[in-house]
């Protein structure tokens, strides 16, 4: 059974920054690399509709909104380099999957890092 996805307030800022930055830095491919990010993400972003629950629990569950169950799947747009966590909870009664988070995978834990402890 497929899922609506959707994303949070908070994950439409995380993308959004990390397009506006690729964007501004032409050395490294700048509006090109942003839409080819941008589009990479969606393309895994649109994966989770199909059995979200494949995924592993992300070490933030539990610890960050603790109210929710909290999973991650790794987005790797590149050959190399380390890439991404979209961190994500399942409403199974509405059949959606909420992205809560879109972080690069060298960012600290959402529940170790007190300034962005928020839900």
């Amino acid at each position: 059974m497929s899922y609506h996805v959707k994303q949070s307030v908070l994950a439409d800022a995380s993308i959004a920054a990390q397009v506006d930055w690729y964007q501004e830095d032409e050395s490294r491919g700048g509006e090109v690399l942003a839409k080819r990010w941008f589009e990479q993400l969606h393309a895994a972003l649109a994966g989770l509709a199909e059995e979200p629950s494949r995924h592993r629990l992300a070490p933030e569950n539990g610890k960050w909104l603790p109210q929710h169950q909290i999973r991650q799947v790794r987005f790797r747009p590149w050959k190399s380099g380390v890439g991404w966590r979209v961190l994500y909870t399942i409403d199974e009664a509405a059949k959606t999957v909420i992205v809560l988070q879109v972080r690069h995978a060298h960012r600290r834990f959402l529940h170790e890092s007190a300034e962005e402890n928020v839900g």
